[in-house]
């Protein structure tokens, strides 16, 4: 049932037989619903089994997108998960249906204009993966305060470790704490940058896979 919020004449919230209206980033969108009735073709099962497989995976990054497409999504009518499929989900699937692979490296995390860094580097101890990264001594304002974010997706553990926020750019390191359950198990590692004030970001980087020693 739709409501109407502003009296007869306003939107309406809700959902009307097949179509539901809703606010998106203050703007008043609607989509339709319901069953489809005719068999699907082998390219629209190819795509819907991507968009699925992509969706699935990307919600272990949605912490950080919410800050790495924060930006990107300004003034449209999109949020920060649906950006990041909608950038992601086609480059990061390779195959053909339904033997598919997930390219690790064509995931983009976040899209800005700070600089990525230099010499980025992600090494796995038994408990923490160390980020480092060149941090010269006379770094300019306001670069020298920028935040570094690092994440460790576990795709055999369907988690993620993620740190937002991190040391400023110019300590050049950070790490991430593993939990027990998390050592000796592969991770597939990235990291940007965030303003301090939260208001720019960089591009995200892929610094490889990696395992921790469980020993």
């Amino acid at each position: 049932m739709g409501i109407s919020k502003d009296g007869p004449n306003g939107h309406y919230i809700g959902r009307i037989g097949n179509i539901i209206y809703y606010m998106l980033n203050g703007q008043y969108v609607s989509r339709t619903v319901g069953p489809r009735k005719k068999k699907a073709t082998l390219p629209q099962l190819h795509n819907r089994s991507k968009t699925s497989i992509s969706s699935k995976l990307l919600k272990q990054f949605k912490p950080f997108f919410d800050v790495g497409f924060s930006i990107e999504v300004l003034d449209t009518n999109q949020n920060t998960f649906n950006r990041a499929v909608s950038i992601n989900s086609r480059k990061m699937i390779k195959g053909i249906y339904p033997d598919f692979q997930i390219e690790y490296s064509q995931i983009e995390l976040s899209r800005g204009i700070l600089k990525t860094g230099e010499n980025l580097k992600a090494t796995a101890s038994k408990k923490a993966i160390l980020f480092t990264w060149d941090a010269p001594e006379k770094m300019p304002w306001p670069e020298c305060s920028d935040l570094v974010m690092m994440i460790a997706n576990f795709p055999s553990k369907k988690k993620s470790i993620i740190k937002i926020g991190g040391n400023a750019r110019n300590t050049g390191a950070d790490q991430l704490k593993l939990p027990v359950s998390l050592q000796g198990v592969q991770a597939e590692v990235y990291m940007a940058f965030v303003a301090a004030d939260r208001k720019q970001v960089s591009d995200s980087t892929y610094l490889g896979s990696l395992t921790s020693p469980n020993q």
